[in-house]
């Protein structure tokens, strides 16, 4: 059974349908929080779906925005980084209930996301509070290492999700990592097939 449901979500993600279980839906009470970081242009289409599956209200962005293109690297692609960005910040803000929050990556540009995003909180790092829970949300997983309840970071495969002492490290790189804050139930939703070779990345063995 569990290989036929592989099987499934990997046909469903080859045309950006994303697999959600039916369980993951009639176990939600909400508020969900949705955690995604590094995502290149290819796998929007996808993101906005689960977004309109899960109508989240609270979205954590964990830095490079458009992963396709490495602009810390290469400058001259500021066009097409706008491009992206302009595509992602209007897909994640079409919801006005939803309250967004980006932290910035190593390839991203303040300047631009500052002026698309409507209503965004941009951060280089930063500590929330919502529902009682303190969430660390960073870039670098170095950068987000208090203790908190919830650390979310991206940028690397390493560190994978992690439980250290109180605090709950999620890897945005990893999963598309959904929360129910009313239960703090964690929840793993995967990327699309071929998100590691358009984020220019490929996934090696790192110890936990």
């Amino acid at each position: 059974m569990k290989f036929i449901k592989y099987i499934y979500s990997g046909l469903l993600s080859i045309f950006n349908y994303p697999y959600i279980p039916k369980e993951l839906l009639e176990n939600l009470k909400g508020p969900i929080l949705l955690h995604i970081s590094d995502t290149p242009v290819d796998i929007y289409k996808y993101i906005f779906r689960i977004v309109e599956k899960l109508k989240p209200q609270i979205i954590v962005h964990t830095g490079d925005l458009v992963d396709n293109i490495k602009l810390e690297k290469y400058k001259d692609k500021i066009i097409q980084y706008h491009k992206g960005v302009a595509k992602l910040i209007e897909g994640l803000e079409k919801n006005e209930e939803t309250k967004i929050y980006y932290a910035l990556g190593n390839h991203d540009e303040y300047e631009i996301i500052s002026k698309l995003t409507r209503r965004g909180i941009i951060l280089e790092e930063g500590l929330i509070t919502i529902d009682n829970y303190n969430i660390k949300i960073c870039h670098y997983y170095k950068k987000c290492k208090d203790n908190v309840d919830f650390s979310l970071y991206g940028h690397s495969f390493a560190p994978r999700h992690y439980i250290e002492e109180n605090t709950l490290g999620l890897n945005g790189i990893l999963n598309i990592n959904v929360i129910d804050l009313s239960s703090g139930e964690i929840y793993h939703l995967d990327y699309p097939i071929g998100t590691n070779r358009a984020r220019l990345m490929e996934l090696r063995r790192v110890s936990l």
